[in-house]
């Protein structure tokens, strides 16, 4: 019990820090902890802390039901809370669509950053407040809340074709919502001014002429899972540590990476979500511009139930919308994320495993490995 109060106190401390608003948008950072490496490390130490005040979760799945058998019920119950990590303008779409079709079930939604909406379902329910519904969230971390009992299987009726690397998924949990894939996002009219050669590789960024001219997220552990899956751990350890050497700006979210990207400083960011870089890239071609790297870092994420979630039918009814092959649509065609499930509407300049090969982060991982590849990862980068 006294690792889990010391991991209640670390999140309320994380929860109070002030945001750094205050630092000039041109400095980089280069030897602070990032912010989210904390909420990685918080998570860990809660997921090995003792496991009282955890209601246990049944390994039986529960069965697919049909809407028009869910739906008198949840109209009953009224709403579901989303806890989720869907970017914030994407958000609003999606309830908009679903409450379209089910007007009678409200939707909120709580949208957490990737290292908070794990620590933030654990600390709630271990304190014996089951509020979530429903969650979104990268497969690493959802492995782990799988792990610990505060999410419950439940199979959908309608289910993508998954590959093969996602088959290791739990049964009942492998609701792939989207995928998220990593490119090289870049500023076409800052790299013609600075007369850099535009990078079509990671490899690229290595050399002399980027040096202190990119950024990079020192948080992204699927990225660097992905680079592992492609090339070996040793390789994709050694490439990490050519790019921390090139002096790169440490960003602590992939907004933030773009955002300043498509400002012109800096000229490019090594590991960009491919989803948001095209969308940008369609708005703004002369600030945004991105390129894939075959193979193509990959990343699932899920929609789970949570255990015990206080509005169950609801739960299950969201879920099955947003599994479906209209949820799935209005995924691709609100956020432009990659969906398994709708191939056809998928953005190819995006998602092409044709041109670009997946090469997936590891949805089921230990706990001591997924520490020991953040730990690695940061300190080849001296963000750490």
């Amino acid at each position: 019990m006294h690792h889990e109060r010391e991991a209640q106190e670390q999140y309320q401390r994380q929860e109070q820090r002030e945001p750094h608003g205050s630092r000039h948008p041109g400095a980089r950072r280069r030897r602070r902890i990032p912010a989210k490496s904390a909420g990685a490390a918080l998570l860990a130490v809660m997921l090995t802390a003792c496991s009282s005040g955890l209601a246990a979760t049944t390994t039986e799945v529960a069965p697919a039901q049909q809407p028009e058998n869910l739906l008198p019920k949840a109209s009953e119950e009224g709403k579901v809370l989303w806890y989720t990590t869907f970017a914030d303008d994407d958000v609003d779409g999606m309830i908009a669509a679903f409450q379209k079709k089910y007007p009678k079930v409200k939707v909120e939604a709580l949208r957490l950053s990737a290292d908070k909406l794990p620590s933030r379902l654990v600390t709630e329910q271990r304190g014996g407040k089951y509020n979530a519904d429903v969650i979104t969230a990268d497969s690493e971390p959802v492995y782990q809340l799988i792990k610990v009992g505060t999410l419950a299987p439940y199979r959908v009726p309608e289910t993508p074709d998954l590959p093969k690397e996602l088959k290791s998924l739990p049964d009942g949990y492998g609701n792939v919502v989207y995928v998220n894939t990593s490119a090289i996002a870049y500023n076409p009219k800052s790299v013609a001014s600075q007369h850099l050669p535009v990078p079509s590789s990671i490899e690229d960024l290595t050399k002399p002429v980027w040096k202190g001219r990119f950024s990079i997220d020192p948080n992204a552990i699927n990225w660097y899972e992905g680079l592992i899956t492609a090339m070996g751990h040793d390789k994709a350890l050694a490439l990490v540590k050519k790019l921390g050497d090139n002096a790169p700006r440490l960003v602590e979210s992939h907004t933030q990476s773009l955002t300043e990207v498509q400002s012109g400083e800096p000229a490019a960011v090594a590991n960009a979500y491919g989803y948001k870089a095209a969308k940008l890239a369609k708005k703004t071609p002369d600030r945004i511009a991105f390129a894939n790297t075959d193979p193509l870092p990959s990343a699932a994420v899920l929609a789970e139930m949570a255990n015990k979630p206080p509005h169950p039918a609801a739960a299950k009814l969201f879920i099955d919308w947003i599994m479906s092959k209209a949820g799935q649509q209005q995924v691709v065609s609100i956020s432009n994320h990659v969906s398994l499930s709708d191939q056809e509407h998928n953005d190819d300049s995006v998602w092409n495993p044709g041109k670009w090969k997946p090469a997936w982060s590891t949805p089921v991982i230990p706990a001591d490995t997924y520490d020991r590849y953040l730990d690695e990862y940061q300190k080849a980068l001296h963000a750490a």
